[in-house]
């Protein structure tokens, strides 16, 4: 049976392990699957924790991952993501859960810290206007909206890219906007955003102006030198978990990187 993998620290605090777990339920709940627990030894070694999760990661029955997030990269989770085929969702240090649909409460707006337990009702899902982020990325917006989830696309323009009708009349840019969602995320109901700026800042204040439970990006697996921009940028700043979604496997780079670092202590 197919399932999402929830990979909890026993070493870490209570509150994330329940946040790992949280968020792979609500992914579960979309994918309509359930999901499995792999718990990480305290004091286990990085590298062969890191072998140890991306072997699971990689089993066929695994849908995506769900872990904590690790900063700088080059911690177990990076080193993971750079190399997993699957999806990863990853949580910022200190996440914004929100409470299951299941349970009664008065309501109360996305991210309020109530429960370590998620729902996910709406997703922002950043398209930086090529084929290859698109492509990785339309399978995952369909299955979205397919369950009733609200999905934003967001698209930032940059000093380069900012089109002529910027300036000019809404019916330009509203042209504009159904031919991008043609191209580039072709489901029903989705919403555009166009915003202009630095990228990673953009998706940042965006999630939060739109109040989403999960940002999904699409990326190269790449975190040399002026890479991964958006992604470092995001993970940085979003109070949300962050889908990754591999764009395309990359060749390992040959710098003689054979592992992660060991994890400080705590």
């Amino acid at each position: 049976m197919a399932d999402v993998l929830a990979v909890v620290d026993d070493g870490g605090d209570e509150d994330e392990a329940a946040a790992v777990t949280g968020v792979a339920r609500a992914v579960a709940e979309i994918l309509r699957t359930g999901i499995r627990e792999i718990h990480l030894a305290p004091g286990s070694g990085a590298r062969e924790t890191a072998a140890t999760v991306l072997r699971e990661l990689e089993r066929t029955s695994t849908l995506l991952g769900v872990l904590a997030d690790g900063a700088p990269p080059g911690v177990m989770s990076w080193w993971v993501v750079r190399r997993c085929t699957k999806p990863v969702v990853l949580l910022p240090p200190s996440p914004a859960p929100v409470v299951p649909p299941t349970t009664p409460v008065t309501p109360v707006a996305r991210g309020t810290p109530l429960t370590p337990h998620h729902v996910i009702s709406r997703v922002l899902l950043p398209l930086d206007g090529s084929f290859e982020a698109a492509a990785a990325v339309i399978e995952t917006a369909r299955l979205f909206t397919r369950t009733g989830v609200d999905l934003v696309v967001l698209h930032v323009f940059d000093e380069v890219t900012v089109p002529r009708f910027w300036d000019q009349a809404a019916h330009a840019r509203q042209a504009w906007e159904q031919e991008f969602l043609a191209r580039h995320c072709a489901c029903p109901g989705v919403r555009l955003e166009l915003r202009s700026g630095v990228a990673g800042e953009q998706v940042v204040s965006v999630a939060a102006a739109e109040h989403v439970d999960l940002i999904a990006l699409g990326w190269s697996q790449h975190l040399d030198e002026g890479r991964a921009r958006t992604v470092r940028e995001t993970l940085a700043g979003a109070r949300v978990p962050v889908m990754l979604i591999p764009v395309a496997r990359h060749e390992e780079t040959s710098s003689g990187e054979s592992g992660p670092r060991e994890r400080p202590a705590r």
